[in-house]
């Protein structure tokens, strides 16, 4: 039999987590189009809050995020009209989408603490960058 006060307690536990993660994915779209970039930080740690049964499930994670990050990109293009320069960004986008090939390939070679230690050193790369 179903105890009723464990089934609202879990409804009320998932029903708080997916607010949160909504919350977070609003943030990210927030972030993503006012710096350009780190709403893909936000995603990850959104993402880093579900359960994992093995290392496959983080690989896809890193997967999902960037199949969520390239239509918050895209929106954040089109919002930002007339103000993006084309002509400045053509230079990176072929070596960008090679590299994105290779990024892919190289995730399901490596073992999952590199990819996260790989991940964390460039959060904090790009943060140091930032502040100079």
């Amino acid at each position: 039999m179903i105890n009723m006060k464990t089934l609202t307690k879990l409804s009320t536990k998932t029903l708080f987590k997916t607010v949160f993660l909504a919350f977070l994915a609003t943030l990210a779209g927030i972030v993503n189009g006012f710096l350009g970039t780190g709403g893909g930080i936000v995603l990850m740690f959104a993402l880093s809050m579900l359960p994992t049964e093995d290392d496959n499930a983080v690989r896809d994670r890193f997967a999902t995020l960037i199949a969520v990050i390239l239509p918050l990109s895209l929106i954040s293009v089109i919002s930002y009209g007339d103000s993006i320069d084309f002509s400045a960004a053509t230079p990176y986008l072929l070596p960008g989408m090679l590299g994105g090939v290779v990024g892919a390939l190289l995730l399901d070679r490596l073992n999952v603490k590199i990819v996260k230690k790989l991940f964390a050193a460039m959060v904090i790369w790009a943060g140091i960058s930032f502040l100079r």
